[in-house]
């Protein structure tokens, strides 16, 4: 879990601002549901992934939800299963900048807040039920890592 958010909050690190939302947003992927199914890695030689499925039932809990308007709001949970307990809350902003995702946290109810900070990431989505948050790598052997989330709603 502690890998998750620090995922997130690298995800977020730096500090910029945001436009009005667009019109594109209305017919966006991103737009919808989401939850955390897993991590992975892309080898630099073949270009295969291999992918490690989330099983904790706690984490399996946490939802990203990005809405139509520009806002998002993610809730990761912790725990055991049949003792789960939010580790935070983070609201924010969105914008699609075409080859990024330019994201902006306003509020982070989290023990490591990093309320203000912002930052653009690559987002792939293999099919329209999956996203991947893609994350440079300096391995020789691995040409990047990601994070993949799956539509619950949307």
């Amino acid at each position: 879990m502690k890998q998750l958010k620090v995922c997130l909050l690298a995800f977020l690190a730096m500090a910029c601002s945001k436009d009005d939302a667009s019109d594109s947003t209305q017919t966006d992927l991103l737009i919808g549901i989401w939850m955390e199914s897993g991590s992975g890695v892309v080898g630099i030689d073949d270009g295969t992934d291999e992918f490690f499925p989330y099983d904790d039932y706690c984490t399996l809990q946490s939802r990203f939800i990005f809405n139509k308007d520009g806002s998002f709001r993610v809730e990761t949970f912790d725990g055991t299963e049949n003792d789960c307990f939010s580790t935070g809350v983070t609201t924010g902003t969105w914008e699609n900048q075409g080859e990024s995702y330019h994201f902006k946290i306003i509020t982070d109810t989290s023990d490591t807040s990093d309320e203000g900070n912002g930052a653009n990431i690559t987002i792939q989505f293999p099919d329209s039920d999956t996203m991947r948050w893609i994350f440079e790598n300096d391995s020789e052997e691995v040409d990047y890592s990601f994070e993949e989330y799956t539509r619950v709603e949307g």
